[in-house]
């Protein structure tokens, strides 16, 4: 399988610090790689001396079951234990319980050859469409098909 969710651990303890996926491409190095992490990844992994735990948690043969993975792995940690953090930010209740809220409201039906897909976010449409995310917020404004073949509208 080539797609796969991971977690950084604070050295020989079981405290997460980082949830992570190789869905993007399909590296089979990434969860072993230093480069491309945000600043907080890089402090916490200075606070002990360089060294970390890497777990693979589970393999997924498609890119879209690993990021969706992911992101249910990432608001479970955060949401029980606070001490879990993902793209460099520990979100407070506030922030997550806004997240949640504009996340239901901002599920999209991309439209293409009558055939609907549906997307728990503008965010996870953007990436695994390739279309940057203030163009399928244009889209979804004036109803008009992306050149793409796209056509885009809020899920009810």
């Amino acid at each position: 399988m080539k797609y796969y969710v991971y977690v950084h651990k604070i050295k020989n303890t079981d405290i997460m610090f980082y949830v992570g996926s190789n869905w993007q491409g399909g590296n089979p190095n990434r969860a072993y790689e230093k480069i491309k992490r945000p600043k907080k990844w890089l402090d916490e992994v200075a606070k002990h001396n360089g060294e970390y735990d890497i777990e693979i948690i589970a393999y997924f043969d498609n890119h879209k079951a690993a990021y969706h993975y992911e992101m249910k792995l990432m608001a479970r940690y955060q949401d029980d234990y606070n001490w879990c953090w993902c793209n460099g930010e520990r979100k407070t209740n506030e922030l997550k319980a806004k997240i949640r809220k504009s996340s239901l409201s901002r599920k999209i039906i991309a439209t293409k050859d009558s055939e609907n897909t549906v997307y728990d976010s503008i965010r996870y449409a953007s990436e695994l469409l390739n279309i940057k995310r203030p163009t399928i917020h244009h889209y979804l404004k004036t109803g008009k098909q992306h050149s793409t073949g796209y056509c885009f509208k809020y899920y009810d």
